[in-house]
């Protein structure tokens, strides 16, 4: 059996850990799920195996190349960067010893699941950003940033991994590249012009590869693709990359903007920091989604075209921003924080506001339609809504699909699997009419959540891009006689208002019990049941910041919760 895959290493003893199972492997090391002795601790171990084609040289340069990863990983103290145990050899085999990811890396992640929505890869480029900024300020250049050295743990977070080829950059000055390519040059799917060249390099050349995995997770594809090794370097020195919007309809102009730039040829022209990189694409996220929310209410009608043009001409980036983002502004992005009061306990929660919902309303008024949408123009086309009572979970093209909210095709329903970190909550906006007088039920299923509270519900009358909207949440938690409710207004910057709360005698507290909540939402008052039995007789909300119009929503908070929501019936009442 070949040694390269390590197989006949399984249940060998490393320092204090049992070889258990083989990970992967490479042409030069393999990777194995190991148990320390005496301890529940779960590691990867990272032994150094190199083909027995190698020469003397060949072999010496991995060896140099193995302990340099481990030397330089070891000097790292940062969350988003993947810490070592320990390293050693024993027995004619170097080794390192670190943290088991359980998820996997994120090349594995998108293979499985597909391309990323833009909030997901928002997510993971402010992880990887971070990490690297605080590498390159260490003096250490990573030189193989990609999807396969990004490694996720059971809540979502992300970590760099396989510093093998990173150099040393002391004072910050670029440093030559090796001579001999083929041992020690990056992956030639995601190498910056420099180094395919062999020219100095700087930190500027992991945000050229940073930049190529933003756009392999956005589109599911490589921006370049040869027969060759030779061949694919040369495109990345000579060839400027595709547009994102030619791949995935639903990338606004800004935000492939922001892509080129990270991938431009020449480092001076790319974003000087990983963070001013992370921070752009998080504001073009965010300009885009505003945009599209005003571009969608002109679409309908009673604005002039001069004035659709200008909302469309202000997706196009100002070039004084892309200006001040290459020069390393990093301006930082929205956060609220949230109080939830319910019954005589204050539980004081800090979160951060994600949005997640798609930009395709936006790009299909100004692109060829899919029948998706088309079908997404037609039903918000109607205003007021004339839509009757149907199953809003019918039609998989109105809501935003990704590996946290996804469709179960044979059980009928739509799930939203809270997988961030802090109990940031996940809103999931129906993109199709808009609600003002309505009444709504909806099944709720909680499949997982923490023991301690799971937090899941509706919204409504929400502005598009959640800057406004009224929220029905139910509370399940171990160790309460009843389950609890809390009805809340969100007015934007932070501002959230309790409107109600109490007990839910009729709520179902177990995992896997289905709970039907009815909505009843008519002019400043409302009503809720839950398993038909009604909460109350009904609240009001008088204030001058009540909420009219807006859409349909699914909510769940609570950190490592999923909650599958089936039946969404919806029938507006009529003045």
């Amino acid at each position: 059996m070949s040694t390269t895959r390590g197989q006949h290493l399984i249940g060998k003893m490393l320092g204090s850990y049992v070889l258990e199972k083989l990970l992967g492997y490479g042409g030069s090391s393999a990777v194995f799920l190991a148990q320390q002795q005496d301890s529940d601790r779960k590691a990867a171990v990272k032994v150094f195996l190199p083909r027995s084609t190698m020469d003397a040289q060949t072999r010496k340069e991995f060896f140099q190349r193995f302990l340099r990863e481990a030397e330089a990983a070891s000097q790292m103290d940062h969350p988003n960067i993947l810490p070592i145990y320990s390293y050693g050899e024993q027995d004619s085999l170097p080794y390192i010893i670190m943290p088991y990811m359980s998820g996997g890396t994120l090349s594995e992640y998108v293979a499985k699941y597909g391309r990323l929505s833009l909030q997901d890869v928002q997510w993971y480029l402010e992880q990887i950003a971070s990490a690297l900024d605080y590498a390159h300020k260490n003096g250490c250049i990573h030189c193989d940033v990609k999807p396969a050295n990004i490694l996720i743990d059971d809540e979502g977070h992300v970590m760099l991994s396989d510093f093998g080829i990173a150099h040393l950059a002391k004072d910050e000055k670029a440093v030559a590249m090796p001579r001999n390519p083929d041992a020690l040059m990056g992956t030639p799917d995601y190498i910056s012009p420099e180094q395919a060249m062999g020219r100095p390099i700087d930190g500027r050349t992991d945000i050229y590869s940073l930049g190529v995995t933003a756009f392999y997770l956005l589109a599911g594809q490589l921006p370049f693709i040869a027969d060759t090794s030779i061949a694919l370097a040369l495109m990345h020195v000579h060839e400027p990359p595709p547009t994102l919007a030619s791949v995935r309809a639903d990338i606004p102009p800004v935000l492939d903007q922001v892509i080129h730039t990270a991938l431009a040829k020449q480092p001076e022209q790319r974003f000087q920091t990983a963070t001013s990189f992370s921070n752009a694409f998080t504001d073009a996220v965010t300009e885009a989604l505003t945009v599209g929310e005003q571009t969608a209410v002109a679409c309908k009608g009673g604005t002039s075209l001069l004035e659709k043009n200008r909302l469309l001409a202000r997706l196009l980036p100002s070039l004084a921003t892309v200006d001040a983002m290459i020069a390393g502004d990093t301006t930082t992005g929205y956060r609220f924080t949230r109080k939830h009061l319910l019954g005589a306990t204050s539980l004081l929660l800090v979160v951060v506001l994600v949005s997640v919902f798609s930009l395709s309303y936006v790009v299909a008024q100004f692109s060829g339609k899919t029948k998706g949408e088309a079908q997404l123009q037609t039903a918000n086309s109607i205003s007021p809504p004339q839509r009757n009572s149907t199953d809003l979970l019918s039609d998989p093209d109105l809501w935003p699909t990704s590996p946290t909210l996804f469709f179960d095709q044979q059980k009928q329903s739509y799930h939203i699997a809270n997988k961030s970190p802090q109990n940031v909550p996940l809103i999931s906006l129906y993109r199709g009419d808009t609600y003002s007088d309505f009444q709504l039920s909806v099944l709720m299923e909680e499949l997982h959540g923490p023991d301690e509270a799971c937090y899941y519900g509706v919204v409504f009358r929400s502005a598009s891009d959640q800057s406004k909207y009224y929220i029905f949440e139910v509370l399940t938690a171990s160790g309460e006689e009843f389950g609890k409710y809390a009805f809340w207004r969100y007015d934007g910057a932070g501002k959230l208002n309790l409107l109600a709360n109490g007990n839910a005698p009729a709520l179902l507290k177990a995992k896997g019990k289905s709970n039907k909540l009815t909505v009843k939402a008519q002019g400043n008052h409302f009503s809720f049941t839950i398993n038909d039995k009604a909460l109350g007789t009904s609240f009001a909300d008088p204030s001058k910041s009540a909420l009219k119009l807006g859409q349909i929503g699914l909510y769940v908070e609570a950190r490592g919760s999923e909650v599958a929501f089936s039946q969404l019936q919806v029938t507006p009442i009529k003045a």
